[in-house]
């Protein structure tokens, strides 16, 4: 007696639609300009079930002339090996961008760690959270060398730390304004 037919779930319906790309794994026709379906490799009248190593993304003219026939054409099966390859290879770079990422903000934190230090030096007084944060800001938008010697110019302008801190971003903007006005001046 063949399997009682259970329904698919919206949220296999649309795993399986992403992993095939919203594309109809017969023809190739894709959403909106066709109705797509999941359809069973292995149909529920053979005994197929509803996992996803099982189901395939069809549009609907496929999907209904095939009916309850067996795929033998290993091209799908292909297809699906390999898009589930690409989807290995999609998670490990999407891996490799966050370690990127964690390795990067740990180079900003030591980068803003070397400021703190000299600062410190300066003042006796160091970056709290928040100053840690506009430094980041400061580093990302005008760099690293940039910002530490718009600390010197500042701490030696300024007597008072609070003020001297506060002068830093329009330093860095100000001297950034000068050099882009000379290279206009000169036609670099």
């Amino acid at each position: 007696m063949a399997e009682k037919r259970k329904p698919i779930s919206k949220k296999i319906r649309f795993e399986v639609f992403k992993r095939d790309s919203f594309k109809c794994q017969y023809c190739g026709r894709s959403a909106p300009d066709v109705i797509l379906e999941v359809d069973h490799i292995v149909p529920v009248a053979e005994g197929g079930d509803n996992s996803t190593l099982n189901l395939i993304t069809s549009c609907r003219d496929c999907n209904r002339g095939k009916s309850k026939t067996l795929l033998t054409d290993m091209t799908v099966a292909d297809r699906q090996r390999k898009q589930l390859e690409e989807m290995e290879e999609r998670k490990e770079q999407a891996e490799m961008m966050i370690q990127w990422r964690k390795e990067l903000m740990a180079f900003e934190d030591t980068m803003i760690d070397a400021i703190d230090e000299y600062i410190f030096k300066l003042s006796g007084y160091g970056l709290s959270d928040t100053g840690k944060r506009n430094m980041r800001t400061y580093i990302n938008r005008f760099g690293f060398e940039e910002v530490f010697e718009a600390t010197r110019i500042s701490f030696s302008k300024y007597p008072e730390w609070e003020t001297a801190f506060e002068k830093i971003g329009g330093i860095c903007y100000n001297r950034e304004k000068n050099r882009r006005e000379k290279q206009c001046q000169t036609g670099l």
